[in-house]
């Protein structure tokens, strides 16, 4: 039985794991670049980004169709393993395909070494697929935990691994054996360790499985639009990187995708649980509008005020971070400020494409999302070519901000929220916080690790003390709320 304190049991043990292995893959990756020079990882992101874009031709929600359908699971799910093993082959031979002919049409931008990353990784998508229907399994059934646990035991070991192998002298190879940052998840370590534990965790007996044409329709019925819009969202996500890469050049890439990672450091661990926790969540209350409603302003309320000041934070101690990285990866600094209106919002975004594709309004989602491709086509380009990496990162947040704008219209016809209330109080603690950090700058140390650490500090007071001043009530209200259901005596709504 899944009941209040299972979920937030779920919702702790994830936010818990999450950042636990955050900060560790940041330590880990460190390491990893300043063992490696940015030109590594030029053909390697090149691979991991052309891969990517092909291989969301296979995403047809069919993890949220699960979890929309999830009362009458046991007549589809044969169905569901079955469509998806074989939309993901197509995809893996079309993502080979068109890899090949890249390299053999275009062999000054795309190298053999970009194909063979391209390949390896389709290989690995394929394998790692397999398991899709038990994860999404174990997600309806409230397992965050074990999931969470076992997502920061595969990226420790991957990056570990990648860490050694780049010791050793490895080089590209080294990045895919367990890859860097985030795409530790496409390496080869990390995708062998979580798809066989997952199988584990929630086997299936193929022998019983049986295919229906019925529920097949209805599962592509209800993805398709999630197709079109997650196709969109793909290529809104990773055109810039490949327009840095066509436009200005390798080194600029290496620095981009550096900044791209720093910025996204604060909500990576939020956007990680939203992805996974709340669509199970809105789906659960999918036919309760006020529920809903209350849980979704709850959990935005909650993705705003954790990684909105650690952003701000971030982006004033750009050079200090950078440093860390060593000389080499300086470049990266003026991007990160460029990046951080984009970083702040894509959490906020995924949240409000989750509640959509809970309660089946996927046109709208795929609606809002052309909208932001339509942006990203023409701006980050012209913004390319006038201003480079630069230029990219501030197209992009005009494209976030497009999408955000759509949500708050587009929400309105399945949830209230009182936008005043999510926003007033974050934003007078980030000006307060601001204004810290700028006049922190007057009496500066010049020494990186002393500034990162006391800037971080005295921004950090500045935004809980004007928090703690403005929302004390409702947060004692919350933290009580919170307390009783966690012992059970909170009524199972």
């Amino acid at each position: 039985m899944i009941t209040p304190q299972k979920m937030f049991k779920g919702f702790f043990y994830t936010l818990g794991t999450g950042y636990a292995a955050r900060l560790c893959s940041v330590g880990l990756t460190v390491l990893i670049k300043r063992q490696l020079e940015p030109s590594v990882f030029a053909d390697v992101f090149l691979g991991v980004t052309v891969f990517t874009m092909l291989s969301s031709l296979r995403e047809f929600g069919l993890t949220h169709a699960l979890l929309h359908f999830q009362d009458r699971v046991e007549e589809f799910v044969g169905t569901h393993f079955a469509l998806n093993v074989c939309i993901t082959l197509l995809s893996c031979l079309l993502t080979s395909g068109v890899v090949l002919a890249l390299t053999l049409l275009f062999p000054a931008d795309f190298s053999w070494t970009f194909a063979q990353v391209a390949w390896v990784l389709a290989a690995l998508h394929f394998v790692r697929q397999l398991t899709l229907t038990s994860e999404a399994l174990l997600r309806m059934d409230f397992e965050f935990g074990r999931l969470s646990l076992l997502h920061g035991l595969g990226t420790l070991l991957a990056l570990s691994s990648a860490l050694l192998a780049a010791h050793a002298g490895w080089e590209e190879w080294s990045l895919i054996l367990g890859g860097w940052t985030t795409y530790s998840v496409l390496s080869v370590v990390y995708v062998l360790f979580f798809s066989t534990a997952t199988w584990c965790s929630r086997p299936l007996r193929l022998a019983s499985l049986h295919f229906d044409w019925v529920w097949a329709r209805r599962l592509l019925g209800y993805g398709v639009w999630i197709w079109i819009g997650w196709v969109l969202q793909i290529f809104i996500w990773w055109y810039d990187k490949l327009v840095v890469r066509l436009v200005v050049g390798d080194t600029a890439l290496a620095l981009y995708e550096t900044a791209w990672w720093l910025v996204q450091i604060p909500t990576a661990v939020i956007a990680h649980i939203i992805l996974n926790y709340s669509g199970a969540l809105y789906s659960r209350y999918r036919h309760e509008r006020e529920r809903l409603g209350e849980l979704f302003s709850k959990m935005i309320s909650l993705v705003l005020r954790v990684s909105a000041p650690v952003s701000l934070i971030l982006v004033f101690n750009a050079r200090e971070i950078t440093a860390l990285l060593g000389g080499q990866w300086a470049g990266s600094a003026r991007i990160v400020v460029w990046l951080a209106a984009y970083a702040l919002l894509r959490p906020l975004l995924s949240d409000g494409f989750s509640l959509l594709w809970a309660v089946g309004a996927t046109r709208r989602s795929a609606c809002i999302v052309g909208m932001q491709g339509a942006v990203a086509l023409f701006a980050v380009p012209a913004l390319g070519v006038l201003w480079g990496a630069e230029g990219v990162a501030y197209s992009m947040g005009a494209v976030a901000g497009t999408g955000f704008l759509g949500l708050c219209v587009g929400l309105r016809a399945y949830v209230r929220v009182n936008w005043f209330k999510v926003l007033a109080a974050p934003a007078v603690g980030l000006l307060a916080a601001s204004v810290c950090g700028w006049l922190y700058d007057r009496w500066a140390l010049d020494y990186a690790v002393g500034d990162f650490v006391l800037r971080s500090g005295i921004m950090a007071l500045a935004y809980g003390i004007v928090l703690g001043l403005l929302e004390r009530r409702t947060i004692v209200e919350e933290l009580g709320h919170l307390r009783r259901i966690m012992r059970g005596s909170a009524e199972e709504e």
